[in-house]
């Protein structure tokens, strides 16, 4: 929840960047780096690891070069072409691809408890969305945001699969760094960076320390719940970027999304608090 919520301040502080007028490239670039960088001075201090184990440096490099870089681009290009409420509608389908990845893997099975909290987490999510404002977007805005999903659910399950034996600090450090060092090469390659003003640098400054949590915690969480669960209770993060919104922003607080983020809620506890039946199987007999 704790991650949920700091993902949920990104939100708000990128969309008052956009509104001063900074590029994507820009606010992205920064954001990643200063995030990189704070995210460097706590493994120094912490005494972690400051490298991935032997191999999966590479990959843990990739997740954030690759993966996060082009999922990050996709999602602000799709603001940029509808309405936030109907970007986060389709973004929000994510929890079920991850699931459904997950069933065709073999890596978990189909639960009633799961289900149920899929259910509440989507029908959450579209209430949040619907609720939170006007739906409208272009074609080539749902191509983005479809893009977006499916980098982001894969980026969701690699983590979990690829870095098994990487300290959550660690992979967290490495995705912000690789996110930066990607979306630095395409703002390049467009012209797009620039300076922005002062206080569009502190409110960019914020973000990457929000991030740098938020990455941190969504390792640690990914290890010990898995990428479905983890991925039904990051849809938290809808919830607080709509309630932050209203209250830093001025942004109307419908009473559907309240409904909405209730039942989002209602699905993240019990996708957490639920234990998979692998560990339910693999448990000694009382």
């Amino acid at each position: 929840m704790l991650a949920a919520f700091c993902f949920g301040v990104t939100i708000v502080l990128q969309r008052w960047v956009a509104k001063e007028g900074v590029s994507s490239a820009t606010a992205l670039s920064l954001r990643f780096t200063i995030a990189g960088m704070l995210l460097l001075a706590m493994l120094r201090v912490a005494g972690r690891p400051l490298l991935p184990p032997p191999g999966e440096r590479f990959r843990a490099i990739f997740l954030g070069a690759g993966l996060y870089t082009f999922e990050a681009t996709s999602f602000y290009l799709a603001l940029q072409r509808g309405t936030a409420a109907a970007v986060a509608l389709l973004f929000y389908l994510y929890p079920a691809v991850v699931t459904i990845v997950e069933v065709v893997l073999g890596t978990m099975r189909v639960r009633a408890v799961t289900v149920v909290s899929l259910v509440l987490a989507l029908v959450g999510g579209t209430t949040v969305a619907v609720g939170g404002g006007r739906v409208a977007i272009t074609v080539s805005g749902i191509g983005f945001v479809l893009c977006s999903v499916a980098l982001f659910s894969t980026y969701v399950v690699a983590g979990h699969r690829v870095i098994p034996r990487t300290d959550a600090l660690t992979a967290a450090t490495w995705t912000a760094l690789g996110a930066a060092g990607g979306v630095t090469a395409i703002g390049v390659g467009q012209r797009a960076l620039h300076a922005p003003s002062g206080r569009a640098m502190l409110a960019i400054a914020t973000t990457a320390a929000a991030t740098a949590i938020a990455f941190t915690l969504f390792f640690v969480v990914l290890s010990r719940l898995g990428p479905s669960r983890t991925a039904i209770v990051m849809a938290l993060e809808a919830v607080f970027g709509v309630v932050l919104s209203a209250v830093f922003l001025g942004e109307s607080l419908r009473p559907l999304v309240v409904v909405g983020g209730v039942a989002i809620l209602a699905g993240a506890v019990l996708a957490a608090v639920s234990q998979p039946a692998e560990q339910q199987e693999a448990a000694p007999p009382p």
